[in-house]
């Protein structure tokens, strides 16, 4: 009885350590968790605005560092053709595309892309519309030469646009971060229910064990 419950006591460890074995190779294979990638928070012009003119540069601004790797900002007409494809510089969340030249009265599609600092690729789009061409609105109103009274009504009128400009800038900046921004996912891990499962298993097997022996002895 005894050499008996000494070989049972000999199979006990060995029956723990491959529960333990097997417990290791299952969390090993278990896939990582999940991050969400960076998302768009703004942009400079932001989705929607109407420009009096062009835009000298065109700003993104995202929810993390973003990598300096292959970014682009492509921008389109109302046809779809593409007028100017630009690498913008990337300095930690923000990246700016500056224009070579400025975009004439019409209606655009921004398009980008950049590396999120997870590795992964994201894109998006937003549309911004100029109003004139930027030599129109630097020229000068023939109207102007016939009285100073004019020239200020002139004046008055413009900045009154700009303000009215402004305040539409403002506002769409807030709804493009509104609707830019999205959840930023659950990345909880599974690691601490896992970790318990196999805990009341080890347990529950080395019980097992102590009542199998003594009924043996």
């Amino acid at each position: 009885m005894i050499s008996r419950a000494s070989r049972d006591l000999h199979t006990v460890p060995a029956a723990l350590i491959g529960l333990a074995a097997a417990v290791i190779v299952a969390l090993t294979l278990l896939p990582a968790p999940a991050h969400a990638h960076d998302t768009l928070i703004s942009t400079d012009p932001a989705d929607g605005d109407t420009l009096e003119t062009s835009p000298d540069d065109i700003t993104l601004t995202f929810s993390a560092d973003v990598l300096e790797v292959s970014p682009v900002v492509r921008i389109s007409d109302e046809s779809g053709e593409t007028l100017s494809e630009i690498t913008p510089s990337v300095e930690g969340p923000t990246a700016t595309a500056e224009l070579e030249e400025p975009l004439p009265a019409g209606t655009y599609t921004v398009e980008w892309r950049v590396v999120s600092s997870d590795g992964h690729p994201i894109e998006g789009t937003f549309d911004i519309t100029v109003e004139q061409d930027t030599d129109a609105g630097a020229a000068a109103d023939p109207a102007a030469s016939d009285g100073g009274g004019q020239s200020s009504d002139g004046g008055e009128a413009a900045s009154s646009d700009a303000g009215g400009a402004a305040q539409s800038d403002a506002g769409g900046a807030e709804s493009s971060a509104a609707s830019q921004e999205e959840p930023a996912g659950q990345n909880g891990s599974m690691m601490p229910w896992l970790l318990g499962i196999v805990g009341v298993a080890v347990v529950g097997v080395a019980i097992a064990a102590f009542f199998t022996l003594r009924k043996r002895s």
